[in-house]
């Protein structure tokens, strides 16, 4: 029986998209022949898989570049032959599945937008557009994952199909904890409170909400450190980082949970988010996350047991919740989360998820999905799929 061949397909792989992509092809590939396509530009280069199946094109965000891309993803598609196509985030979606509509194709598609662009904060006529551009692609597409159930609720109310639709929910891999400080400061002023925000300098995340709080609470820099790991992709904003912030770039995804280790508490103060992998990855840490009430943050953070949520529209929430920061509770709260995380967020749940999902795509097919190149050799391990 011939071994079954994966091929994920991104657009801008990097940060949260990056860390998603590395847990789901480190686990393909121990049981299928896994490939990786992405754009060589603004996307991460590390990656637990053979050097020779990782795959970029050449590609910018400008519609300009739309048709060279394409025409390059689909050379890769033609050269592999993939089993299973599963493409991740909006732009590689429409770049891949666009393909389909005037070529043949005999791989099955999985779609994931990993947020969905038409529930972003943003003008009415382009929510209008994203959905009306994805339920034109959904006529290409066999499954659709759904990261959250905000994410799956909101999709099919919408009018995406309700068959095609799938939840499961994203997870990390737990990893050895580190015991050296990376922090100089660490040993010497124990009464300040770390935070760590991880992500882009994009609207989406909220970066600007926080510093300014910091920047207009001055009081705050007394025993407020603020550590930022992350930078501009889409947008260049000219921002103003108070003292009490220490910019630490994009840090290697092997390193990371270092810094997640050293924090005494995650804040995302998010303006959407189709899920938020980040706040897995503190609970994972043992550490609390501090979060906005938007898209599925409210589903990961328990209000005062695992975290705190704000309304992000109500400045003063979050800035009561800095003001009353107490170093003992937040450790509760990360005890608290971990064990959340090891119920629903692990990796392993997952990976099995998504091979159970590859496997009854096969099941339903016709012949030539149950064909000898096709056919899914499953771990028996393969947990239930969530409607």
């Amino acid at each position: 029986m011939s071994t079954v061949k994966i091929l994920h397909i991104g657009e801008y792989v990097v940060g949260g998209m990056a860390t998603y992509l590395n847990e789901v092809v480190a686990y393909q590939r121990q049981h299928y022949d896994v490939y990786l396509l992405m754009s060589a530009n603004n996307s991460a280069t590390s990656f637990d898989l053979e050097q020779d199946h990782i795959l970029q094109y050449k590609y910018k965000r400008h519609p300009k570049y739309f048709l060279s891309a394409m025409w390059q993803i689909y050379q890769t598609i033609r050269k592999l032959k993939p089993d299973i196509i599963h493409i991740h985030s909006s732009f590689a979606g429409l770049l891949v599945r666009g393909l389909f509509f005037v070529l043949p194709r005999k791989a099955h598609i999985f779609y994931c937008s990993h947020g969905w662009a038409f529930l972003m904060d943003t003008k009415p006529l382009y929510k209008k557009g994203y959905l009306f551009i994805e339920k034109l692609m959904s006529y290409k597409t066999d499954v659709i994952i759904n990261i959250s159930k905000h994410e799956l609720e909101s999709s099919i109310k919408l009018g995406l199909s309700a068959s095609k639709s799938k939840l499961v929910y994203n997870g990390v891999r737990e990893r050895e904890s580190v015991n050296f400080n990376l922090w100089n400061e660490a040993d010497r002023e124990p009464e300040i409170v770390r935070l760590l925000f991880v992500g882009r300098y994009d609207r989406q995340k909220g970066l600007d909400v926080l510093l300014q709080i910091l920047n207009d609470y001055p009081e705050l820099q007394n025993y407020i450190r603020l550590y930022v790991i992350g930078d501009s992709v889409l947008e260049n904003n000219e921002w103003n980082f108070p003292d009490n912030v220490i910019r630490l770039g994009w840090v290697n995804n092997a390193d990371i949970d270092r810094y997640y280790q050293q924090c005494d508490a995650v804040i995302m103060p998010s303006r959407w988010e189709g899920f938020g992998l980040v706040a897995v990855e503190a609970m994972k840490n043992f550490k609390p996350v501090i979060a906005s009430r938007r898209g599925a943050l409210p589903e990961l953070v328990e209000h005062g047991r695992s975290g705190y949520l704000f309304d992000i529209e109500h400045s003063h929430e979050l800035l009561q919740i800095l003001k009353h920061l107490n170093k003992d509770e937040l450790k509760r709260m990360g005890e608290a989360g971990y064990a959340l995380y090891k119920t629903k967020f692990s990796a392993e749940r997952m990976n099995e998820e998504i091979v159970s999902l590859y496997h009854h795509a096969y099941a339903g097919s016709s012949s030539q999905g149950a064909s000898a190149t096709g056919r899914l050799e499953l771990s028996k391990r393969a947990g239930d799929v969530h409607d």
